[in-house]
């Protein structure tokens, strides 16, 4: 069985959806990769995948292109923004 890399942006989840078709395929998948279901993956880790459960689905997300990514582990956080960071009348105007 050919092995799948994660993309940027994928939990497990994602790849048991996009590879085998459901969510349910989240277990077998932590269990074949012998990683916890809720860890975050960085983009190309190898996985064995789990075997198909909806090849519909399969097709679908094939056919339009669909690269599911849910997950917000790597994205950039912004820092020194929001109310935390403002004074009143320089960027927080009270009228």
């Amino acid at each position: 069985m050919q092995s799948i890399n994660s993309t940027q942006g994928q939990w497990l989840g994602d790849v048991a959806i996009k590879h085998a078709g459901t969510i349910e395929a989240l277990f077998s998948l932590a269990v074949l990769n012998n990683t916890s279901p809720t860890e975050s993956l960085k983009a190309g880790t190898e996985l064995t995948p789990s075997e198909i459960q909806n090849k519909r689905v399969i097709n679908y997300y094939e056919r339009n292109g669909i690269n599911p990514a849910s997950s917000d582990a790597g994205s950039a956080q912004v820092v020194g923004r929001g109310i935390g960071n403002m004074t009143v009348n320089i960027d927080f105007i009270v009228y």
